[in-house]
């Protein structure tokens, strides 16, 4: 008998414990139209640059994912 009130205390105590949980991922900075289109118009008026525009294509469609996800 008394372990089955034991057990039942023990249920009873870890079902009251808060749960904390983490985001899996960090929240969006979100962008105005105008400071997106001061960031392309920055990135066109250097012809030199061939990464960054592909990282920042990567980076727009990451984005996307975690806001259709959210």
């Amino acid at each position: 008998m008394k372990r089955i009130f034991c057990a039942m205390a023990l249920c009873t105590l870890v079902s009251c414990a808060p749960t904390r949980t983490k985001p899996l991922c960090p929240p969006l900075v979100h962008y105005t139209t105008q400071e997106e289109k001061k960031a392309a118009d920055e990135l066109r008026a250097h012809p030199d640059l061939h990464e960054v525009p592909a990282m920042m294509r990567d980076y727009g469609n990451e984005r996307r994912e975690m806001q259709s996800i959210h």
